[in-house]
């Protein structure tokens, strides 16, 4: 009898423990089971989602839209020409798009448009699979410029297939990649991705958590509009929300361990270690928060990125919403009160546009460079910008 009782509570814990994990897992989330997946919170979050799916944020790593890509190609030269009688071409092969590299008239090289990284405000590079890995294409589209180009930081002299894009990449460009890591002679390391592991873009659950345990509870007890098994991100402590944020916004550190594991109320200094210096003159491309550190704006006030940016909403084309929120803290400013009464904004005087250092794109046959201009969060008084 014993036996049998014993028996009969391990089958009855096994089934509570099935039952418990089935309702905190949607059943199809890569990071597992405490996960709930987008489309859960999509269920009872459909206004924010509305907005979020146009956020540059969600739009940071896709397939590659077919489609979209053939009306870029439509409107513009489809061809991007290097030395020595070199081209890559784009061209429409059944249902998808390839870059396809020339020489004298053959064919070299031809590889599908499978994965884009980047929202598109500013520019997509696209990478192809090959066993398990994914490496960066030749060419790269500039959004701004409405132009093809040759990939940033590649050879000028020829059109390259052979750059890996690695797990570190997919930290800051997509909520979730199984990452597989082999040693091979000495210390060399090669990484394959599972590509039916990936959620593309940044998703709801990388920003606020796992939520498995939250969608379940509240679909248990629908009158209850406290959030429950969550954290508030505005309930952590400022360097907790800039922690948040700065996981993707303050360069490319060293990795102590993988980002992905990172949740809200987390400190950054567990994942990441930083070069001494690096601060020291912070790149306008993915060292925001390094250069937001820096401005008086920052230092005179408790702001945090969430102070000037609703990441649930498109807001790059919103120039007066920035404006209002610069206004929140400068009310007492003549200069400010007049700028705005003469429908000047702040933000291109204060944080012009700036040129990476770390990013720009050789344009080939041409031999010349074409600057990657993004945005400084260096607020400050620059007595050349116009």
């Amino acid at each position: 009898m014993k036996i049998i009782t014993i028996i009969l509570s391990l089958l009855g814990l096994s089934i509570c423990l099935f039952t418990c994990t089935s309702r905190y897992n949607s059943g199809n989330d890569s990071r597992g089971p405490q996960y709930a997946g987008a489309a859960r919170c999509v269920q009872c979050h459909q206004e924010i989602a509305r907005s979020y799916v146009h956020a540059h944020h969600y739009k940071t790593s896709s397939k590659t839209d077919v489609d979209v890509v053939k009306k870029i190609i439509t409107a513009l030269n489809d061809t991007v020409r290097f030395p020595g009688n070199q081209l890559v071409r784009l061209e429409t092969v059944n249902k998808g798009i390839m870059q396809t590299y020339m020489l004298n008239g053959g064919q070299v090289a031809r590889e599908q448009m499978d994965f884009a990284f980047g929202s598109g405000e500013k520019a997509w590079t696209f990478g192809y699979w090959r066993d398990e890995k994914l490496y960066q294409l030749p060419l790269t589209y500039l959004s701004e410029l409405k132009r093809w180009t040759n990939s940033p930081g590649f050879p000028a002299d020829h059109p390259d297939y052979s750059r890996l894009i690695v797990g570190r990449c997919m930290e800051c460009h997509s909520s979730y990649a199984a990452v597989e890591r082999n040693l091979e002679g000495g210390m060399r390391y090669t990484e394959k991705i599972d590509p039916g592991s990936i959620i593309y873009g940044i998703d709801c659950e990388r920003c606020h958590g796992p939520a498995a345990q939250h969608v379940a509870f509240h679909m248990d007890h629908p009158d209850e509009k406290t959030a429950k098994f969550m954290t508030p991100i505005k309930s952590l402590s400022r360097q907790r929300q800039l922690d948040l944020c700065a996981t993707c916004h303050s360069g490319d550190p060293v990795n102590l361990r993988s980002i992905f594991a990172f949740v809200p109320g987390d400190t950054l200094s567990n994942y990441y270690m930083y070069y001494p210096g690096v601060a020291a003159n912070p790149d306008a491309h993915g060292m925001q928060m390094q250069s937001l550190m820096q401005s008086q704006c920052f230092l005179q006030s408790n702001l945090t990125c969430t102070s000037c940016h609703d990441t649930h909403k498109n807001e790059g084309s919103m120039q007066e919403v920035f404006v209002q929120r610069c206004m929140s803290c400068h009310l007492k400013s003549d200069h400010a009160v007049a700028m705005r009464s003469a429908k000047n904004d702040c933000i291109s005087c204060h944080m012009p546009l700036e040129a990476s250092k770390s990013l720009d794109f050789n344009n080939s046959a041409e031999q010349k460079n074409t600057s990657y201009r993004l945005r400084t969060h260096r607020i400050a008084v620059y007595p050349d910008s116009k």
